[in-house]
């Protein structure tokens, strides 16, 4: 059996439940993930250790030729497959990298024939970083990492578990590393995860900002990276949708004027 999560897009449910059916010749169920919505998809890949990516090349919005090009910038070495209906995308396809290109339904046996060539490359170790800690180094996964900070002169990194590293690189540097795995340097003390961001808020008047991450940690976002930081979300695959402002409390007023 295959060892390492599997993560399979498609945006047809009955087509996915065909491909789940034959994976589970060769992963446990327990290890294969599924979803329909590519921008989801683009959230499992960067918080998940995922080890195999299975993408239908036909979807809306993002498809699978996109969603293969954003592997290949952000997690090279992670192997993918495509999937489709119709074979004659497998030109197109080679413009590309996949580990295989399989038509659906997938047949079982040529299923095969895809594991033992991704098993022969080997499955990546997720992109660790190598962080030194003293006289050592600590292997650290980047999608476990909340942001990376300077605070009185040290530089920490904080991880989604509460724990933190302190490194010797400065911002500078960090921020050329973890640009490829997802930061955004959205302060001049702070890079961020972007896939880690809920909410983006500004102040009363629009002075300032800041940027809730995923556990209710808080950062700041300067003026002049507010734009920007959009734009890199949009970039993730992240549509925005125009929201509806909730109607002001007016406290201490009744619709006939003022107090009495």
């Amino acid at each position: 059996m295959f060892k390492g999560l599997v993560l399979l897009v498609d945006d047809q449910p009955a087509a996915a439940e065909d491909s789940i059916a034959a994976l589970m010749h060769y992963v446990p169920q327990e290890q294969i993930l599924y979803t329909k919505e590519p921008a989801y998809a683009l959230e499992l890949i960067n918080t998940k250790p995922v080890s195999l990516v299975f993408l239908d090349i036909e979807m809306p919005g993002k498809d699978g030729f996109a969603l293969a090009r954003y592997l290949e910038k952000h997690h090279a070495g992670l192997p993918y497959v495509f999937l489709t209906g119709h074979a004659h995308f497998a030109a197109e396809s080679y413009e590309y990298e996949p580990a295989d290109f399989l038509t659906k339904p997938v047949d079982v046996k040529r299923l095969g024939k895809t594991f033992e060539r991704v098993e022969r490359k080997g499955v990546p170790d997720a992109g660790k970083v190598a962080v030194k800690a003293g006289q050592e180094y600590v292997f650290i996964d980047p999608r476990h990492m909340l942001y990376i900070c300077k605070e009185k002169r040290k530089i920490w990194i904080r991880m989604k578990d509460g724990q933190e590293y302190q490194a010797a690189s400065s911002l500078e540097e960090l921020e050329k590393i973890f640009c490829d795995y997802g930061f955004f340097r959205c302060h001049q003390s702070f890079l961020i995860s972007l896939a880690s961001i809920t909410q983006v808020s500004s102040s009363k008047f629009g002075q300032t900002y800041e940027a809730r991450l995923s556990g209710g940690a808080q950062v700041p976002v300067s003026r002049g990276k507010y734009a920007k930081l959009k734009e890199e979300i949009e970039r993730l695959g992240i549509p925005f949708v125009r929201g509806i402002t909730p109607p002001r409390q007016q406290a201490g007023r009744s619709e006939g004027g003022g107090q009495r």
